[in-house]
């Protein structure tokens, strides 16, 4: 619980700066992220956009994603059965945070 100046001793779950962490952590969910930044994606698209990453990692974070309320998962409709993937408005918050990760670690890469 944070103090009247607004510190803590130790990192709290409920501390907005842990939960923004918490929503972006995990190797590859940035990239994720980032391709779902740009619009709704198949699985097939996000492996194509991604081909170090294996499926069973992309589905986990896929998975991670939607638990956290970040991502969601459509089912389209013909056969085969295809998916879609989507940011959630929600994960579309994240937006911001990633781009200045970016423009920060930019600026401090040695």
């Amino acid at each position: 619980m944070p103090d009247a100046r607004g510190r803590t001793r130790r990192p709290e779950p409920g501390c907005p700066v842990e939960i923004a962490l918490a929503a972006i952590s995990g190797r590859w969910t940035t990239l994720v992220l980032r391709e779902l930044m740009a619009g709704p994606r198949s699985f097939g698209e996000l492996r194509a956009a991604l081909p170090s990453l294996s499926a069973k990692v992309l589905s986990e974070r896929l998975a991670a994603l939607a638990d956290r309320g970040l991502a969601e998962r459509t089912v389209l409709p013909g056969f085969p059965p295809r998916t879609s993937h989507r940011l959630t408005a929600r994960g579309e918050r994240l937006r911001p945070l990633l781009v200045e990760l970016y423009r920060t670690g930019t600026a401090i890469a040695l």
